[in-house]
């Protein structure tokens, strides 16, 4: 029994790219490039990408079945209505640290901006607010194109990252390191700044514990698996997929990317393998040395624009390949597929996320998982 996840899946795409060494130009991941340097990693455009499938005559399915990814069908929001007109420190979930000049002065980006270094943010997990005294509005202080003046900054640690980080040690010293890392580095900052805090550490720690919590509880895919009886050939595989309207693209797998709304996750939903190395080469598959034992469809539920009509539609597409493919559908624990009882537990899910607060695909649930 095999329990699929979307996330680690992906980092051990990442992993096994750098066994193999191999990277392509493309802008939106490090898929290969045969005759590029091994040492190298390259960013390109999309259509660089798109003009590597069409000189391997991999880019024209052999029949037009994209009407099932059509985008209308999901009947998406338009945008995040929970989203913040301004961008201030959340204490739902950080822990905020305020600054606060004792002479009444202001705050300079080209002064604090030397305390919170490259040392600080590589080792200090944290976000930068500021109050822009011209803008009269918070925005990311330390962003490359933020105001140079502001009357107020805060400091945003997100607990649940963390805590998430140290393998849930809820020690208080995993906070306490950030005050007294600030107290040593403002003491060289050109005006005396004093540290407020209107909660404890103890507090905030109850928090990083609840929402690690909901995390655990509710950080789930929904998955179906298109089993073979053996393998499938990978080129009539990789063309199934094309014909659906799939694009091939990120981490060299296969995705319906989320294109028409800016609500939920970039993409709607992914297909990959679990055969070695788990992603697909195109020049694998067109001589022929890459023929997947299944073909893994997914998505993250939490991140979902509208989780039930993706996971229909994600049906759909799989069903579709398994007419031309042949082969089983499967659940994520490799079992015969109950279409109803998984869409029973994924609304069931769908309704305890939205009594937490969190409706799926919201601003909140994408910072949260």
């Amino acid at each position: 029994m095999v329990k699929i996840i979307i996330v680690v899946i992906i980092g051990v795409v990442v992993l096994t790219r750098l066994i193999y060494t191999l990277f392509e130009k493309r802008n939106s991941g490090h898929s290969t490039d045969l005759s590029s340097n091994e040492d190298e990693m390259f960013i390109a455009t999309q259509s660089g990408s798109n003009q590597r499938i069409k000189d391997l005559g991999l880019d024209q399915p052999s029949e037009d079945a994209s009407s099932i990814l059509n985008p209308k069908r999901l009947l998406l929001p338009t945008k995040n209505t929970d989203e913040p007109n301004d961008y201030q420190a959340d204490p739902s979930r950080e822990w905020v640290i305020e600054l606060i000049p004792t002479d009444g002065q202001i705050f300079h980006k080209a002064d604090f901006s030397k305390i919170f270094d490259y040392e600080w943010r590589s080792q200090f997990s944290s976000t930068l607010y500021g109050y822009a005294i011209e803008e009269k509005e918070w925005t990311y202080a330390n962003a490359g194109d933020s105001p140079n003046e502001y009357n107020k900054l805060q400091i945003g640690i997100d607990v649940q990252r963390v805590y998430a980080e140290e393998s849930q040690d809820y020690s208080p010293i995993q906070l306490e390191r950030y005050r007294t890392e600030l107290e040593k580095r403002l003491q060289h900052y050109p005006t005396p700044v004093r540290l407020e805090t209107k909660e404890s550490i103890a507090v905030a720690i109850q928090k990083a514990r609840r929402l690690i919590d909901v995390y655990n509880q509710f950080n789930k895919d929904a998955i179906i698996i298109l089993q073979s009886a053996k393998r499938f050939k990978g080129i009539e595989a990789w063309d199934a997929l094309q014909c659906t309207g799939l694009n091939w693209g990120d981490m060299d797998i296969f995705h319906w990317n989320n294109y028409e709304s800016k609500y939920g996750h970039d993409q709607h939903f992914s297909v990959w393998t679990s055969t070695d190395p788990g992603f697909f080469f195109p020049e694998e598959i067109k001589n022929g040395n890459m023929n997947p034992e299944n073909l893994i469809f997914g998505f993250s539920i939490p991140r979902s624009a509208y989780p039930i009509n993706v996971y229909k539609i994600m049906l759909e597409a799989a069903q579709y390949c398994q007419n031309k493919l042949g082969g089983k559908l499967l659940n994520e624990h490799s079992q015969p597929l109950n279409e109803h009882l998984e869409q029973q537990e994924l609304l069931q899910l769908i309704e305890a996320l939205k009594k937490e607060g969190i409706p799926p695909g919201s601003g909140k649930a994408l910072r949260m998982f």
